[in-house]
């Protein structure tokens, strides 16, 4: 749900969509889904009943395609919220080659390979990271799509599925991610200080895929010293989950030097923290109601969020509007529907630098009535990002 809205708001161009084939049972989602240029897709574990509608439904390609509109498909066919690359359906190489044979091979028809990486795809403004690679041209398969069409579609998912492995994460093993995650958290902002400067996201996707790879390589390699390191950081992190502290007070100790600061921070902000969280928790607390009511799979949990949210938000901002403007003015009117969604994101920021001065406040009381702990924890971390370094150096002369 959020992949096709996040591309087609960023792409300039008008998109089509291949949906699930079962989202359209009734007449009025068929209408709707339609007027939002979906096209329904078949498959056989799912419809089996209908999936010879799927030879229409590839003509409808076709045709979209020979009037050089765009199609947004994604040929993994299935939606999981993990960080690797599943098995890549025949279904974009046959409908792209499909196109060009009903043209001769004259469309000049092309495969754009995206890869969309989420740093949480479940939690409020995380990020994700959006990579286009190169287009697939088409004109090469038309030899052997002419000899042979069922090993061209397999020749061309296959470099589908290459290309797109270029532009995700890529965590092979779901068993490794975990650690994966922890050596993030630990090791990459100093990872980034190797790299040339550039936008956050895109250095986290690249520091990402090294990890992966590397923690892949020392999985196989080396799997006994692998589960020793993953179960001293996952000590590590457990720990500092049990004493409510962050990763952040050892490795900027000096961040709240005048703890008196943020204080005033805090002081002056809660009056528009009142406010923020008084004209938008109605509708945020409903919107999560909602979501957590209807059961779906972890991996739809996201997008129930966004799509309660969208609609219930809306619906509670005309209220209000509505309600504040009638018992004063359209001047303070304008002024409250300006404040609305500033508002609420102030009270979002607000509350998590809470959460992080608090985290702080605990471990300024640690420090002081348990210097032992806090001196075992800034050793256990010097030994991990020393093992971390070490293994650094031996895979990049062991892969260079």
């Amino acid at each position: 749900f959020m992949d096709p809205i996040l591309l087609a708001v960023h792409l300039n161009r008008s998109l089509y969509f291949l949906a699930r084939g079962e989202s359209f049972k009734s007449k009025l989602a068929s209408i709707f889904f339609s007027w939002l240029h979906m096209i329904p897709i078949y498959r056989p574990e799912i419809s089996p009943d209908e999936i010879h509608k799927n030879k229409q439904v590839f003509q409808r390609c076709f045709d979209h395609l020979s009037k050089g509109k765009a199609i947004m498909i994604f040929p993994e066919g299935v939606s999981e919220t993990v960080r690797r690359l599943r098995h890549i359906k025949t279904g974009a190489a046959r409908i792209a080659l499909g196109a060009e044979q009903q043209n001769n091979f004259e469309l000049g028809v092309k495969i754009i390979p995206i890869g969309i990486n989420y740093s949480n795809p479940h939690f409020f403004m995380s990020d994700v990271f959006v990579s286009i690679g190169t287009a697939i041209d088409l004109k090469e398969y038309y030899a052997q799509y002419t000899s042979d069409s069922k090993a061209a579609v397999r020749r061309l998912t296959h470099e589908i599925e290459f290309k797109l492995g270029k532009l995700l994460v890529g965590v092979k093993e779901q068993s490794v991610d975990q650690l994966i995650k922890d050596i993030e958290r630990l090791y990459r902002n100093k990872l980034r200080e190797k790299l040339a400067p550039g936008h956050k996201a895109e250095q986290d996707f690249y520091i990402s895929r090294k990890i992966a790879k590397a923690v892949s390589y020392y999985k196989n390699a080396r799997p006994d010293e692998t589960n020793k390191f993953e179960n001293s950081i996952r000590h590590y992190f457990q720990t500092l989950e049990q004493l409510n502290i962050s990763d952040i007070e050892f490795r900027k100790p000096g961040q709240y030097v005048q703890p008196r600061w943020p204080m005033i921070y805090f002081v002056i902000g809660l009056p528009l923290l009142v406010y923020g969280y008084t004209v938008n928790i109605l509708p945020y607390k409903i919107a999560e109601t909602l979501s957590r009511r209807i059961i779906v799979r972890k991996d739809f949990i996201g997008s129930m969020k966004l799509a309660f949210g969208m609609f219930i938000f809306l619906l509670f901002y005309i209220l209000e509007i509505s309600l504040f403007t009638y018992f004063t003015n359209w001047i303070l009117g304008l002024v409250f529907i300006i404040s609305l969604y500033p508002s609420g994101l102030f009270a979002v920021k607000f509350i998590n630098q809470w959460h992080r001065y608090k985290a702080h406040l605990n471990f300024l009381k640690l420090k002081r009535n348990n210097q032992n702990t806090v001196h075992q924890l800034q050793s256990l971390r010097d030994e991990l990002l020393t093992e971390l370094e070490k293994g650094r150096q031996m895979y990049l002369q062991r892969n260079s």
